[in-house]
């Protein structure tokens, strides 16, 4: 019996923990976030619905032209009107296609199917890239919320000192009124970080298709990582993305396919043969056998279904080399991106965000030993809560910058390898 109760002590403890767990609030990583966007975005759907619809066409290309067949019925007399009675006949004819036009065909198909895949790999590169921005833009609104709030207990214990010495006549009234009117702002303030949030949110929602809770919270942490490791640098990205990067790849699958459709409207020049079998039963005899139709190229040789086919094949070709050069452009725009945002939150790292607490310390100690003013105080604690909001803005700005530039070279890394990689790449290119 003790055993018993034990036993179902453990199995209460263990139900109610369940249950507590339960009920606590759902955080959501970064990288959970965008699990769930590869997973329920709604555009994800389409390209995936893009890719079995070219993979169609494909086997539509390998399919063989379908036979066809013919019957004639008739009646008929004998030349010298001995007899006379029904007729009729039989044939049935298959096309057979040139080789070369057929494995052109299929291979233009194919060219299509991987190009369609790369344009699905960029649009996961997107996807990243946008979900990361986003994710950090509710991170910095969360903080924001942070120092609003923060903020607005500092005020309000203000406010409550400032009453206490009004009272005993150490404070003139017009303090008071002052801290009264930047309780309000504080407030406001508050009020504003709020809805930003909720914003901030219902954008990140946006790209999960609406999968989560309007109540949803995230996990996670403004960092800098400035290890470095290698030797990589601005034009390793540039040479690595031009290699891998989807749309270049999409470029030149693309180019591949109109290469193999022009060669295909080259073959079909020489038509395709027609084998026929036919067996007919006539009044005093019976014939069957095997023939051929072929049609003469004669007036109609293909030449404007090939000057088309030549003309996509340059504009692919065009194409690719206008996708390198624009990679090229924006993966350097957005690498001096990046060496802004680490050059900003230096400011900062280096002294600013210290001067600024520093500063308010001294006037908050100032203000309560009778040195200075409430708006002394007042002024050096906004600027000290506007140096943080700006900080925050920075370390959003290096994360956005980041996702963009992941986005223009390529590559998806991870949080740590990225940091290392691209900090090494900003030490390269300044020396």
């Amino acid at each position: 019996m003790k055993t018993l109760r034990i036993l179902f002590s453990c199995a209460l403890f263990l139900s109610i923990s369940t249950c507590i767990v339960s009920a606590e609030e759902k955080k959501y990583g970064l990288q959970e976030v965008i699990e769930i966007a590869f997973e329920k975005n709604p555009s994800a759907a389409i390209f995936r619905a893009n890719i079995e619809s070219s993979k169609g066409s494909v086997g539509s290309s390998k399919a063989y032209p379908n036979p066809d067949i013919g019957f004639e019925l008739g009646m008929g007399r004998s030349l010298d009107g001995s007899d006379s009675g029904g007729e009729y006949s039989v044939s049935i004819g298959q096309p057979i296609e040139r080789p070369k036009k057929r494995n052109n065909r299929i291979k233009a198909a194919e060219k299509e199917v991987e190009a369609v895949e790369q344009e699905a790999e960029d649009f996961r590169l997107e996807l990243v890239s946008e979900v990361k921005k986003r994710f950090y833009r509710l991170l910095l609104s969360k903080k924001e919320e942070e120092i609003a709030s923060e903020n607005l207990r500092t005020v309000e214990e203000l406010l409550k000192t400032i009453k206490i010495r009004v009272k005993a006549g150490e404070a003139p009234e017009f303090e008071l009124v002052k801290a009264e009117v930047e309780r309000l702002k504080a407030e406001k303030e508050c009020k504003r970080a709020e809805s930003r949030i909720v914003i901030a949110k219902t954008s990140l929602n946006a790209l999960l298709g609406g999968t989560l809770n309007a109540d949803f919270d995230i996990a996670g942490e403004f960092s800098l990582n400035v290890e470095t490791h290698s030797n990589a640098s601005l034009q390793n990205l540039l040479s690595s993305a031009l290699e891998r990067h989807p749309l270049i790849h999409k470029a030149q699958k693309e180019l591949e396919a109109k290469g193999y459709s022009l060669e295909k409207e080259k073959a079909s020049v020489f038509p395709d043969i027609t084998v026929k079998g036919f067996f007919g039963r006539e009044i005093d005899k019976e014939l069957y056998g095997l023939g051929l139709s072929v049609p003469l190229p004669l007036w109609y040789q293909k030449k404007g279904e090939i000057g088309t086919a030549s003309a996509e094949k340059s504009k692919a070709e065009a194409e690719l080399v206008k996708t390198k050069v624009e990679l090229s452009r924006t993966i350097s725009e957005e690498f001096q991106n990046y060496l802004i945002a680490i050059d900003q939150l230096d400011v900062f790292e280096k002294g600013l965000l210290k001067q600024a607490s520093e500063a308010m310390r001294i006037a908050e100690l100032s203000y309560r030993h009778g040195e200075s003013g409430l708006l002394d105080y007042l002024d050096a604690q906004r600027v000290y809560r506007q140096t943080l909001l700006e900080y925050n803005q920075a370390f959003y700005e290096h994360e956005v910058a980041i996702a963009s530039l992941e986005r223009a070279a390529g590559i998806i890394f991870t949080a740590e390898a990225l940091r290392k990689t691209l900090c090494v790449s900003a030490s390269a290119v300044n020396q």
